[in-house]
């Protein structure tokens, strides 16, 4: 709790949690980024003390595309509400899941990201949702984007086209006077 490390300045998704056990005591976590965040566990964890077996990690091929992805996240997802009841969901949803992100293995888009959204919205339980990576800068805004007006209710093009302020913003001229 008290450094940062890795790709994390800060652990939003342990704090989000601790938040929220002040009023709910089920609180389901569910990461859609493209690794475990620091301090969130390890793909070989299954939890300990009172935990232990409730945590449930998926490993998932390369090249994964949306239908596959949804296919594998809802059936187990519906075993997991149905067996565990939660609360309150924290959900992080990494960009680094999207095609063409230089972390990434995966071939998602946000369509399919927002797919995965809309069924953990569908359950109307308190929902705290957190970004999380993306490593590709105009993908990552798109995305995010996107994953909002869902949050919203509003229909967004996935092809949310690029803006000059952005290119400028993301070039590596902007950075380099930086420091």
């Amino acid at each position: 709790r008290d450094e940062a490390s890795g790709f994390c300045y800060l652990n939003d998704v342990v704090l989000g949690i601790l938040r929220l056990r002040r009023k709910f005591d089920r609180i389901l976590y569910v990461d859609l980024d493209l690794h475990h965040g620091d301090g969130t566990g390890d793909v070989t964890d299954v939890g300990l003390g009172k935990g232990r077996y409730y945590s449930v990690n998926v490993p998932i091929q390369d090249g994964i595309q949306d239908e596959k992805y949804y296919h594998i996240y809802e059936s187990i997802l519906k075993e997991v509400y149905m067996a565990f009841n939660p609360k309150a969901v924290v959900l992080q949803l990494g960009a680094d899941t999207i095609a063409g992100d230089p972390m990434c293995s995966f071939n998602m888009t946000p369509v399919g990201i927002g797919r995965c959204l809309k069924y953990i919205l569908q359950w109307q339980l308190a929902t705290l949702i957190l970004g999380g990576g993306g490593y590709n800068l105009a993908n990552t805004a798109r995305c995010w984007t996107y994953l909002t007006g869902v949050i919203l209710g509003k229909t967004l093009s996935s092809e949310i086209p690029d803006h000059e302020v952005s290119k400028a913003l993301t070039s590596p001229l902007f950075f380099k006077g930086k420091s």
